[in-house]
């Protein structure tokens, strides 16, 4: 296996500064400096002479449309199959805004030119892995669970996915690629912030870049009801500190045992669940006015905020009152120890188990805010309850009958190539 990683930088700057920031619609002041740059970091593998693009963006998403271009022009330049280019993001609530209609934008819009500037950079990171050529190495795995951090935002008591994977792509005794995965929102810091910052996310990837000397890429598992706000001491840099040093300290741990991966030549499968949804207008605006009323009686900041939030939602659900297609395009990769279910959406933590358990293997990620996003897709039995799900269009029990088809979807792709679990 060879592999290549080379990053960019996507900090705002010059007429793309100051920016309205992305993720709480309660803020609604600019920027008003950098606490982190932002990047886009590539890792391409070559397994088998099959190669892989995965890219992580650090910004709160990307439009499908640009994606979609991307994807098409890295297959055409470099001749990788389509269907072998990933493009994450990391979901940060601390980036700028960015074009895109149809994402549920927040804020009073993207400065012109920046979506266009960072489709440019993020490609500049993907010629740079293939300009700088490939180093043959082994792949190293570490897991764990990490403890007191961060949790099921809706209730400690509920289901969470509290496991981080590092995975190092060794030449001899040095780290020359990396990546992380784990399920949890980059929102440790606050609206108050008025900072650029790729928050959690980026804390770790830096750190994890002093402990390797290589910037790894990010990949957020399963976080749609996952963070830190059970167990926060506070929503700033300091607060980023304190929570990013507690999760590093586990992860660094030496008890933390490593293992290595054998990887063999990939098999991709696509998966796509498409269903045609028909909002009524009266529960739109019941719901709509359900949160309304749910802003007035908050009892703390927090609860305002993420209501405040929902609200944008739901008035921009309210003011399409129109059907809408709900297109579902997700990926299986097996390769081996190493299996990827890649997701465009925010999805519960308690579905992403699940789809770890269906795939198997050594080392099963479930790798979502990719590509794209049809936002939440939360569980049934506490639909309309959580933020998340108050401002919904998506019909509830829609996320039991997508994960049902995903997990069949992967154990006939386990038989077929003899590799269930």
């Amino acid at each position: 296996m060879k592999v290549s990683t080379c990053r960019t930088k996507i900090t705002p700057q010059g007429a793309f500064f100051p920016c309205y920031l992305m993720g709480h619609a309660i803020r609604t002041e600019k920027a008003a400096g950098i606490l982190h740059d932002l990047w886009a970091t590539a890792l391409v593998l070559n397994v088998d002479g099959v190669q892989l693009v995965w890219v992580t963006v650090e910004l709160i998403g990307l439009p499908r449309e640009l994606t979609d271009r991307l994807c098409c022009r890295i297959s055409k330049k470099y001749g990788v199959p389509a269907d072998a280019v990933n493009l994450s993001y990391v979901h940060t609530h601390s980036a700028p805004e960015y074009d895109d209609p149809e994402f549920k934008g927040f804020g009073e819009g993207a400065v012109p030119g920046y979506t266009d500037w960072v489709e440019r950079q993020i490609l500049a990171a993907v010629d740079g892995c293939f300009s700088a050529g490939f180093i043959e190495t082994e792949l190293i795995m570490k897991k764990l669970e990490i403890s007191g951090c961060y949790g099921n935002r809706n209730g400690r008591e509920k289901p969470c996915d509290k496991s981080f994977v590092t995975l190092e792509f060794r030449a001899a005794d040095r780290v020359v690629a990396g990546a992380c995965s784990f399920a949890c929102h980059s929102t440790v810091l606050g609206p108050q912030n008025l900072l650029v910052s790729s928050d959690l996310a980026g804390h770790l990837a830096r750190h994890l870049q002093e402990k390797w000397g290589v910037y790894p890429i990010v990949m957020i598992g399963a976080a749609g009801d996952m963070s830190n706000r059970l167990y926060r001491q506070g929503n700033d840099a300091a607060e980023l500190e304190r929570v990013g040093g507690e999760i590093l300290e586990q992860v660094f741990s030496e008890d933390v045992k490593e293992q290595k991966l054998t990887l063999s030549r990939p098999k991709i499968r696509t998966f796509r669940y498409e269903e045609t949804f028909c909002p009524d207008h009266a529960k739109k605006q019941l719901q709509y006015d359900t949160i309304k009323e749910k802003i007035a009686n908050a009892r703390t900041f927090d609860e305002k905020k993420v209501y405040t939030s929902a609200l944008r939602m739901a008035e921009i659900n309210l003011n399409k009152n129109r059907a809408f297609p709900f297109d579902l395009e997700g990926r299986y990769l097996d390769l081996g120890d190493l299996r990827l279910f890649i997701i465009p959406a925010e999805l519960f933590s308690r579905f992403g188990i699940r789809i770890k358990e269906a795939m198997g293997g050594k080392c099963p990620i479930c790798w979502c805010y990719s590509n794209y996003s049809v936002g939440y897709l939360g569980n049934i039995s506490d639909y309309g309850d959580n933020f998340e799900t108050s401002a919904s269009d998506i019909p509830p029990g829609t996320t039991e009958k997508v994960v049902e088809k995903i997990i069949g979807f992967v154990q006939c792709c386990n038989q077929e190539e003899g590799t269930a679990p």
